[in-house]
C-alpha cells in the first residue's frame, strides 16, 4: 500500500501529500483525496499500468519539517508532554509511527513501484512552480498557521540530521524544481 494520500492535479498528474510540506495549502487548493482520486491507494497489482504516469513530490529541509511535526504533534493530548527528545528517542526506537514523522525516502521507495516518472519539488522555494506544473493556474494561498518555531540543541539537531540523513542528502541534491528522480538514487 503507498503510505501517503495520492491527489489528482488538473491536469491529470498526481501529487503526493506530505505532511508538513504544505499539505493543508495543496488541499485547500484541490480538494482532498476521494477514492476515485486517490486511487492509487487501492491497487494492489504493481504490474498493471493504471496510474503510472507522473508524480510530483514536495521534499521540505527534514530538520525544519521534523520540528514543524513536533510543534503540531503536541497539540495531541497524548503527546503533548513529551519532549523533543523523547520524541527522537521513540522514531530511533522505531515505536513511534505517525506520518509527520515519515520520510521522504520510504514514501520515494513506495512511489517507485506505482510511479514512472517522478519529479521532485523543494518546498517551501518550489511549492508554487508545483501547483502551476500540475496544472492549476488560480491563487496559490498560503496556509502555515505555526507561529512559533521550534529551535533544536545541537545535540537534538545532530540526531534529526543522523535519522533523517536519506532525506537530507535527497533534499540537498535538488538542484532545479520538477528534478526527475531516479529509483538507484536511494
Amino acid at each position: 500500500m503507498f503510505p501517503i494520500e495520492v491527489f489528482k492535479y488538473p491536469n491529470g498528474k498526481r501529487g503526493a501529500c506530505v505532511y508538513k510540506s504544505g499539505y493543508s495549502s495543496t488541499l485547500l487548493i484541490l480538494g482532498y483525496p476521494t477514492p476515485q482520486t486517490n486511487s492509487i491507494n487501492r491497487m494492489s497489482n504493481i504490474d498493471i499500468d493504471e496510474g503510472r504516469n507522473s508524480l510530483f513530490i514536495p521534499v521540505r529541509n527534514p530538520v525544519e519539517r521534523f520540528a514543524s511535526s513536533v510543534h503540531t504533534v503536541r497539540k495531541n493530548k497524548k503527546y503533548s508532554e513529551h519532549s523533543v527528545n523523547k520524541l527522537i528517542e521513540m522514531l530511533e526506537q522505531n515505536t513511534f509511527r505517525n506520518l509527520h514523522f515519515m520520510d521522504i525516502a520510504t514514501i520515494l521507495r513506495n512511489a517507485c513501484f506505482l510511479f514512472d516518472d517522478i519529479h521532485l519539488y523543494k518546498f517551501p522555494d518550489d511549492y508554487k512552480q508545483m501547483i502551476r506544473n500540475g496544472g492549476y493556474d488560480g491563487k496559490i494561498p498560503h496556509e502555515n498557521k505555526s507561529s512559533k518555531k521550534l529551535i533544536l540543541t545541537d545535540s537534538q539537531k545532530e540526531r534529526v540530521e543522523k535519522y533523517y540523513a536519506k532525506d537530507i542528502e535527497l533534499f540537498k541534491s535538488i538542484k532545479k524544481p520538477g528534478q526527475k528522480f531516479y529509483f538507484l538514487n536511494i
